[in-house]
C-alpha cells in the first residue's frame, strides 16, 4: 500500500481551540466557520437547547464522551489497549463493530490541515476500506440521539472541508467521505457514506461558507 506522509508538525493550534498557527498565518476552524455560517433555523435549535436546565452540564459531558470514544478508535488503530468506560462505553462499543468490518488499514490519525482559501483543522482518520478501492477519509461523532439529514449537514461539509485541506497539505485526496456516529444503546453506529461527486459538492458549498465568514468579519470590522 502507499506510504503516506508524517503529519505537519508546523500546524499548530491555537490555545483557544478557534484555530491554528499555519505557514500562511492564523486561519480559523473548519468547526468555527461551520458553527459562524449555520443557518439561522440551526442557530435557533442550538440556542434553544442550551436554554433547557442542565443543558451547559450535558454540552461539557458531550466534549469529554466524543475525546474519549476518538481516544479509544486511535487506540485500537494504533494496536494499542483500548479503555473503558462505565458513562460512554455503549458509544464506544456500538462503533467497533463497524471499525473491526470494514477499516483494513488506517493511512494517517488526527493530522492537522490547512488550505489557502482561509481555513484549518484535525481531521480524524483516512484509512484504506475493504469496499473502497481508494483511501475515505473518516469523521467520528457521538449521539445520545438518532440525526437526520438537516442535524448532519455540517458534519457532511465538515468532511468535504477537510478533504479539500488534506489535498492541499499533503497531496492525496480521499474519494469517499464517511461518518460513523456511535449510539449509546444500539448495536451499531449511524454511517453516513458520500461519494466524490458529493464531497465536490460539498467542497464548493463549503468555500462559499469560508466566503461568508470573512466578509462576516469584515462587516462586524
Amino acid at each position: 500500500m502507499a506510504k503516506f506522509p508524517a503529519p505537519d508538525s508546523t500546524i499548530r493550534r491555537r490555545d483557544d481551540r478557534t484555530g491554528y498557527e499555519t505557514p500562511i498565518g492564523t486561519l480559523p476552524s473548519v468547526t468555527t466557520i461551520l458553527g459562524a455560517t449555520s443557518s439561522p433555523e440551526a442557530k435557533a435549535r442550538l440556542e434553544a437547547w442550551l436554554q433547557r436546565p442542565g443543558a451547559q452540564e450535558e454540552s461539557k459531558r458531550a466534549c469529554k464522551r466524543g475525546s474519549w470514544v476518538h481516544e479509544q478508535l486511535e487506540n485500537y488503530l494504533q494496536g494499542k489497549p483500548v479503555q473503558r468506560h462505565l458513562a460512554f462505553n455503549g458509544y464506544l462499543k456500538s462503533m467497533m463493530p463497524w471499525v473491526e468490518a470494514n477499516i483494513i488499514e488506517p493511512c494517517m490519525i488526527e493530522a492537522p490541515v490547512w488550505h489557502p482559501a482561509g481555513f484549518s483543522g484535525t481531521f480524524d482518520c483516512c484509512a484504506w476500506l475493504d469496499w473502497s478501492p481508494s483511501v475515505a477519509l473518516i469523521d467520528w461523532k457521538t449521539s445520545a440521539r438518532p440525526r437526520g439529514p438537516e442535524l448532519v449537514d455540517n458534519y457532511l461539509d465538515q468532511l468535504a472541508a477537510y478533504r479539500a485541506a488534506i489535498s492541499h497539505t499533503y497531496l492525496f485526496t480521499p474519494s469517499v467521505g464517511v461518518l460513523v456516529i456511535g449510539r449509546p444503546a444500539a448495536s451499531k453506529p449511524d454511517v453516513w457514506i458520500i461519494d466524490e461527486d458529493e464531497l465536490d459538492r460539498r467542497e464548493l458549498k463549503f468555500l462559499q461558507r469560508v466566503k461568508q465568514y470573512q466578509t462576516s468579519l469584515s462587516t462586524v470590522k
